[in-house]
């Protein structure tokens, strides 16, 4: 048998995964028959993990609390603080089952559950844990009592025809908390993970202590609410916390679970910010760059509905809503939360150039910032870059500044690399004449200008952004007609 498959198939590569991730924690031990270490312990599922860390908030503000304890703990939050709303967690579980119609009825029923489990006494068999990868004793595991687990009714859907996942007692009871670590979004819930299990658990900590302020309060009534319009704001939002107070000192990937356990349709959607995305966004809060940076930003965020025709005012940062004849002024700390185009994009891996280009034309972008993006993210050679600012300090070297409407209208109607290619030999032609050195060499042209691996729109759009910052730099306006295309209007190429 194949070793990775025997592995999987005996949980042995989760044990492996635990084994090297192991954590401390401050739990009072009550219970013989329960793996302490199996509660803490990082597994690599994104939903057990975050119960996890909160396991660890809750026992550190409980040094004197056991397990049973802190279950009840949370049980009092979900029943008596949230009205027992987690059913986008858990179907028809202890809490959210309609014939329990009491809150003590709820507790109590809850308590017998999970004793139960704790006891060895619930209905279990022998077996790997799916998710720790531990021989232990096992039991089933569906929406009742964990997330997106799936359904004993599509058994070919499991491990060797089994009626659903068999999990450990410790899972179980993690699932249990997982509530506590997270938030709602757009009337799913949120969660947020990383390739960093610190981020990992400064998330879901954070949710949990947050939680616990509000209940002391008397102001938690359900699971804490994100104001993000968007998944990928809400990750960006997050980042910004997290490079401010935990202040990371390595690039990692971010990865945000959007999902709801509720009725007839359980879903999941994962949205990641890759690595490159979260080095080059650390390089955006460089102090040299923020305001830029921001202001590019701001223009690109989707108006809601309610404020559909507010404008971006880029002078003082702000949006100016107009509301039954009176203008309401929009900060930062509220339109941040919107969905955002470029948001959107740096999560998709796609590129966002094209959007420089057009904010370049009227708005100074520093030319450094988009080259950091393009050498992390777009993988463009260093080479290449400095050899378009070479043909940008051309351009602007050689024609005066009332021949610059025609060179930049001439320029954003290049719509194949045949035309860019005319173009670019043209300037060659032209530096030739004027006895410079030279301008573009054969290794340039093929090596760096038009690789195989480079996208000419690229090329042509980073020469364009060039000529726009120089010319910011410089003071000089030029109205140019561009006649805006759709990338269906790009060809690959001419015969």
């Amino acid at each position: 048998m194949n070793i990775f498959f025997y592995l999987w198939e005996t949980g042995q590569i989760a044990m492996f995964y635990l084994s090297q991730n192991k954590r401390e924690s401050t739990m009072k031990h009550t219970y013989t028959t329960l793996d302490y270490e199996a509660l803490t312990c990082l597994t690599g599922d994104p939903f057990v993990d975050a119960g996890g860390f909160v396991l660890e908030e809750l026992s550190k503000r409980n040094p004197d609390s056991d397990i049973m304890d802190l279950i009840m703990l949370a049980t009092q939050i979900y029943v008596d603080c949230w009205d027992a709303k987690i059913n986008t967690f858990f179907l028809n579980s202890k809490i959210t089952q309609p014939a329990f119609n009491t809150a003590d009825k709820k507790k109590k029923e809850t308590e017998r559950y999970f004793k139960e489990l704790l006891d060895d006494t619930a209905p279990h068999v022998e077996g790997y844990c799916r998710v720790t990868g531990r021989k232990t004793n096992l039991y089933p595991a569906g929406r009742d009592n964990s997330v997106l687990s799936g359904s004993s009714t599509f058994v070919n859907f499991h491990h060797s025809f089994e009626s659903g996942l068999m999990l450990s007692k410790e899972v179980l009871i993690r699932c249990h908390f997982l509530p506590l670590a997270c938030e709602q979004m757009q009337g799913k819930i949120g969660v947020i993970s990383s390739s960093n299990p610190a981020t990992a658990a400064f998330y879901a900590k954070k949710c949990c202590s947050r939680t616990l302020y509000d209940k002391a309060s008397n102001m938690s009534k359900g699971v804490l609410k994100n104001e993000s319009r968007s998944p990928g704001t809400a990750l960006f939002r997050f980042l910004d916390h997290l490079l401010s107070e935990l202040n990371p000192t390595k690039d990692e990937q971010l990865t945000l679970y959007h999902f709801t356990n509720f009725g007839a349709s359980p879903e999941a959607q994962v949205y990641t910010l890759p690595f490159p995305a979260f080095q080059f966004y650390r390089e955006t809060k460089r102090p040299v760059y923020t305001d830029c940076w921001k202001k590019f930003i701001a223009a690109h965020y989707h108006k809601p509905r309610e404020f559909k025709n507010a404008a971006y005012q880029i002078d003082q940062h702000v949006f100016l809503a107009t509301e039954k004849k009176e203008t309401r002024t929009l900060k930062e700390d509220e339109f941040q939360y919107w969905s955002n185009s470029i948001y959107n994009k740096l999560m998709r891996s796609q590129s966002i150039v094209k959007e420089i280009r057009k904010w370049s034309v009227k708005q100074l972008f520093d030319f450094r910032l988009l080259k950091c993006y393009l050498i992390n993210i777009r993988h463009m050679k260093n080479e290449t870059i400095e050899k378009i600012q070479q043909i940008a300090d051309f351009i602007l070297g050689h024609y005066k500044e009332t021949d610059m409407k025609k060179v930049l209208t001439t320029l954003n109607a290049v719509k194949s690399p045949y035309m860019l290619r005319r173009f670019i030999l043209r300037m060659v032609a032209e530096n030739y004449q004027q006895d410079g050195d030279i301008l573009v060499s054969v290794n340039d042209y093929v090596n760096y200008l038009f690789p195989d691996t480079s996208s000419w729109m690229e090329t042509r759009d980073v020469l364009l952004i060039a000529i726009y910052q120089k010319l910011h730099e410089k003071h000089v306006k030029v109205e140019v007609d561009v006649d805006e295309l759709d990338d269906e209007d790009f060809v690959d190429d001419i015969d």
